[in-house]
């Protein structure tokens, strides 16, 4: 593998989105390069920062409850094109 293709994979890599044989692939390339695992261990402090500052809050019961009820609506009504 080269660093191209390692600088696209890494975000994947740090998302948990690689296959295993990508993921092997990559991080032999990582234990070869050093200015690619550097940028790896960023993106990964990175989101790890991010997850820390995400505020995340609990929809009122009342909003889950009116959006499942449009959504079971708009799949009973016949569609259009069919």
């Amino acid at each position: 593998m080269n660093c191209k293709k390692a600088g696209v994979l890494i975000s994947a890599s740090v998302d948990g989105e690689l296959s295993a044989s990508e993921e092997q692939g990559f991080l032999l390339h990582l234990s070869e390069c050093k200015e690619c695992r550097v940028e790896f261990d960023d993106a990964k402090k990175t989101k790890l920062i991010i997850q820390e500052k995400i505020i995340q809050f609990k929809a009122p019961d009342a909003l889950i409850v009116a959006i499942m009820q449009l959504t079971s609506l708009n799949t009973k009504e016949p569609h259009l094109y069919e």
